[in-house]
């Protein structure tokens, strides 16, 4: 993990800004609080001082924490908290010692006595201990929100994959019956048919540049939808009553491609009968922003139903790509009476 890619200037100024407030807090503040005026020496050493932190900080965050506290080698990485904080102690002093700060205070201060080389700097210690804690809980959290990132971006790309997938299954048999029933229809009644030939070039049209795509014009999805009741009123018996209320919308929407298809498909599967007078409905609006769909058919499970029988996309794959499509924005009720026999969808969706 790069933690110092593409860093905006905003960033830089922000950790400038962070790193002098630091310092001057924490190195160059106390010293001014001193009734006196402390040597050049003393400055100099404040200032390697400040220089080995920043050092310590940025190795510690982008190449100690990355390669041993996330890959779960905590021991290496206590060793080098430690060792870290310790060569730093030892290092300053160091540079204390050669610098003859000690001596130089003494002497301003008017004290013959010269503070020990073992005594330990607690200021400076606790300030070690501060730029540790500080730069792994930076390189902590940056390492997190890089892996919340990646985990976001394979999730999206498996939804896109499942989506492609349900998207796939589109069952191609109301195609063939389609087609068999407009060819019986060449023999009795020619214009129906080439209407009917028409609508269906339309919805192929509409399956094979439209649906690929995220989103479709609502109106192109009403389309569809009225050219596949049109032609499954082909297939309708008698016994059957459709109610189609005209769709309606205040405003031109986008919506997922086939996304609504289902549920009528579903009512035509199993609300037609060629024995038992059937009714069904189906209204759709979109206002506000808010689409609604109602689907109401009455259950009869023979086998003369319209409609093809392994279904279309079907219920289930719907509900999941509702899911993920629109979370949180859709709420999908379905009153199923068995004993009325009748089967109701409410469907809403937030565009």
């Amino acid at each position: 993990m790069e933690l110092g890619k593409s860093i905006s200037s905003l960033t830089v100024l922000v950790y400038t800004m962070v790193w002098l407030l630091l310092g001057f807090i924490a190195i160059f503040y106390p010293p001014l609080t001193w009734d006196m005026t402390v040597p050049t020496a003393f400055w100099v050493k404040q200032i390697l001082n400040f220089f080995m932190l920043a050092g310590i900080f940025y190795f510690n965050a982008l190449y100690m924490v990355p390669a041993f506290l996330v890959n779960e080698k905590k021991t290496v990485f206590i060793g080098w908290f430690v060792g870290a904080i310790v060569c730093f102690l030892i290092l300053a002093r160091i540079i204390e010692i050669n610098l003859h700060v000690n001596e130089q205070m003494a002497a301003l201060k008017g004290s013959k006595s010269v503070r020990s080389k073992y005594t330990l700097d607690v200021h400076l210690f606790m300030v070690a201990i501060l730029v540790m804690v500080v730069s792994t809980g930076f390189a902590a959290a940056q390492w997190w929100q890089a892996e919340a990132k990646k985990h976001e971006m394979i999730e999206k790309q498996h939804i896109a994959s499942e989506l492609a997938l349900l998207k796939a299954q589109i069952n191609p048999h109301f195609f063939f019956n389609t087609l068999n029933n407009i060819y019986a229809l060449t023999y009795s009644d020619i214009p129906v048919s080439r209407d009917a030939i028409l609508k269906l070039s339309r919805m192929m049209r509409y399956l094979l540049y439209e649906t690929p795509l995220e989103s479709a014009l609502l109106s192109q999805e009403i389309s569809f939808m009225n050219d596949y009741i049109e032609l499954m009123k082909l297939r309708l018996h008698a016994c059957t009553t459709l109610e189609v209320q005209e769709f309606k919308a205040d405003h031109e929407y986008s919506v997922a491609p086939m996304l609504l298809l289902p549920f009528i498909e579903n009512a035509f599967k199993h609300g037609t009968s060629s024995l038992n007078k059937t009714a069904i409905l189906i209204a759709l609006n979109a206002q506000n922003g808010l689409l609604t769909l109602k689907v109401k058919n009455q259950i009869h499970a023979n086998k003369d139903a319209v409609g093809d029988t392994n279904g279309g996309i079907g219920l289930v794959n719907t509900k999941r790509r509702l899911d993920l499509l629109y979370p949180g924005r859709h709420s999908l009720i379905i009153d199923e009476d068995f004993e009325n026999k009748t089967y109701q969808v409410e469907l809403k969706v937030e565009l």
